[in-house]
Parts: structure tokens; C-alpha cells; sequence
């Protein structure tokens, strides 16, 4: 019989490849969407869509019921909803649940640990832990999708805002996520431990911009932004806290870099796929409107 696996987040960067890969692989995919209408011209004939939202312990329930994993994506309340249901259900429901978490310093052994953002991601890990499911926990670094952010600067003026340009990141194409996602919801052997995950090379901005600049063919600049600055800058697409925390994050990377590790290729059997590949993929998002897909 097909193994049946819930999908949190199917329309975002990971989730909507992830099902597309699980479908393909012969999965039988249930998708939990707020919007099901957004979601069928998003996602393949075939995902069966549950209606509700990623916070609401009743909708979470109800889409857990009769799948045998699941891949759970930590929304606003740290995961406090999924771990609810997954009491309530009493051993029914998945069997093994694939965290999409992030690595984040321990608290309170470092003032970086009070982020927003770190916090959320250690609150999830702890309360799906204490549900008793077995969690394989994926900690990616930063996605190579984030280079979207620049699209703007793209199609505009050619200059590149960074308040901390010279940071190396080992960025992630997102499908890799998914795959490895798959490949462990589908039965493969991740061993003890979250599965840190990265591209396979560290590229500061001047160095993404560049490959960026080939593959677009647009003139592009690197300009080093004062925090504020950059606050402002990005002010009509990001609110302020959030803006505020991803420096945050930022500040925390360089004094502890993202490691470069073989993890993708070790569980999906082939090589992390490269930032210039993503952007290659992707480039014209950059140039006009485009799929928004991985």
C-alpha cells in the first residue's frame, strides 16, 4: 500500500516540491492549505487538500487523521497546535513526523538565543519531542530562495542593500530540503540526531550578486546599509521586528558560520544542487513575472 504522508506548508518553498516529489514517488499526499482554490492552481491533480489553518488544533486533527507521517512546517505557535492534536489523537495518526526546524544557540548559554525567530525554532523541536512520535529534524542554513529579496534592486536600479556583505553562506536550494525530506518520510535511514543540512559552498553577497548578475544579464551592485538603513529599506515588504530579527540572525552567523556539510548528497545520493543552479531555475522571477515554485 502507498504510504500516506500530511504535508504542512505545501505552497511554499518546500512543501510545494516536497509533494510534488512524494506524489511522484508514489506517496498518497494530503495537503493542509488554508486556501484549498490557491492551492489546486498551485499544487498536481492527485494531492488531496485539507481546508485549515496550521494553528487550529481541530483542522491539524482532523488532516493527521489515518497518514503515516508527516512533514510539519512551525508556524506562529511553535508547533504548539501539531504537538495538541498528535496528544489528543492517542497514538493514532502518523507514526514519524519530519521537522523542518533550523539550527539555533542554546538558551540562555548565549544573548543570541532570545531572537524570535531562534526561539521558535527551539520551542518546536521541544514540543514535538514531548509528544513521543519519532522526529527527524532537519536544521538547513539560510535558503538560496532568499535571494528574492533582491528582485526589486533587479529590476530596478542594479544596487544590492547588505548590512553584513561579506557573511559566507553555505545557502540551500529549498528542493534539496524537500528531498531529503522525501527520502526520510519515504523509510531511509537518517540516524540519531537532527539532520543539519547546507549548499554546497559558502558564498558571502558580492559573490551571489555576481553569479546573479551573469545569469541575468543585469548590471548589479553591492552597497554595505547601516542596520537602520537596511530596516527602512526593507520596510514595505518586511515588518520591522521580523526585519529586526533576521539581522539578528545575521549577527549570530558571524561569530558562529553555518557549517558546509555533505548531508544532502550522503541521504538523497547525489550532489547539493548550487546557487547558480537555483538562480538559473529561477531567473525569471528576476526579469518578470514567474513561477514562485522551490
Amino acid at each position: 500500500m502507498p504510504t500516506k504522508v500530511l504535508v504542512t506548508g505545501a505552497t511554499g518553498a518546500v512543501g510545494s516540491h516536497l509533494a510534488r516529489r512524494l506524489l511522484k514517488d508514489g506517496a498518497q499526499v494530503r495537503a493542509l492549505v488554508r486556501d484549498p482554490a490557491r492551492a489546486a492552481a498551485l499544487l498536481p491533480a492527485g494531492i488531496h487538500l485539507a481546508q485549515g489553518d496550521l494553528t487550529d488544533p481541530t483542522a491539524v486533527r482532523a488532516a493527521l487523521d489515518g497518514v503515516e507521517q508527516a512533514f510539519v512546517l512551525l508556524a506562529e505557535d511553535a508547533g504548539a497546535a501539531v504537538a495538541e492534536a498528535l496528544h489528543d489523537a492517542a497514538g493514532r495518526g502518523p507514526q514519524r513526523l519530519v521537522l523542518l526546524s533550523a539550527a539555533a544557540p542554546p538558551a540562555p548559554a548565549d544573548p543570541a538565543a532570545d531572537n524570535p525567530l531562534f526561539r521558535k525554532h527551539r520551542q518546536g523541536e521541544a514540543v514535538l519531542a514531548a509528544t513521543g512520535r519519532p522526529v527527524t529534524v532537519l536544521r538547513p542554513g539560510p535558503f538560496a530562495s532568499l535571494a528574492r529579496q533582491w528582485i526589486p534592486a533587479v529590476r530596478g536600479a542594479g544596487v544590492i542593500g547588505a548590512v553584513h556583505p561579506d557573511l559566507a553562506l553555505p545557502v540551500i536550494d529549498p528542493r534539496d530540503i524537500a528531498d531529503v525530506a522525501a527520502a526520510v518520510l519515504l523509510g531511509a535511514d537518517a540516524g540519531p540526531g537532527p539532520l543539519v543540512l547546507s549548499g554546497p559552498q559558502a558564498l558571502d553577497t558580492p559573490e551571489r550578486v555576481r553569479i546573479l548578475a551573469e545569469v541575468t544579464g543585469r548590471p548589479l551592485t553591492v552597497r554595505r546599509l547601516s542596520a537602520e538603513a537596511w530596516v527602512r529599506l526593507v520596510g514595505a515588504r518586511l515588518p520591522e521586528a521580523y526585519a529586526r530579527a533576521l539581522l539578528g540572525v545575521e549577527e549570530y552567523l558571524r561569530r558562529v558560520p553555518p557549517p558546509l556539510v555533505a548531508t544532502v548528497e550522503e541521504i538523497t545520493g547525489r550532489p547539493a544542487r548550487t546557487f547558480r543552479g537555483w538562480v538559473e531555475d529561477h531567473a525569471a522571477e528576476f526579469l518578470q513575472t514567474g513561477s514562485r515554485a522551490g
